[in-house]
């Protein structure tokens, strides 16, 4: 793997964990869904330096993406600037 690829995929970590932290500590973790409770507690706990290192150290992306090709071009294809709530209602079918 390149440098930069490490690095994007370093960056994406870094803030995918930092807005599940968030999200956590917002009381909005029904977002986080996937995510097992222990590891959102434990994401909660962690300071932006334990962050930043575990996300230099891992070297693949840490999310999966979760819709499948039929939602995901629908979303795509929505002419709305409120694509992200189609998203949540999307996956919300998905889960159901």
């Amino acid at each position: 793997m390149d440098e930069t690829t490490r690095k994007d995929i370093a960056g994406l970590n870094r803030r995918y964990l930092y807005l599940a932290r968030q999200l956590a500590s917002d009381e909005h973790s029904n977002l986080l869904a996937g995510i097992p409770r222990e590891t959102i507690e434990l994401i909660k706990s962690m300071t932006f330096d334990e962050i930043d290192a575990l996300a230099e150290d891992m070297i693949a992306p840490c999310f999966t993406f979760k819709f499948n090709d039929a939602t995901f071009r629908a979303l795509v294809e929505k002419k709305t600037t409120r694509r992200e709530y189609m998203a949540n209602i999307l996956a919300a079918q998905l889960q159901t």
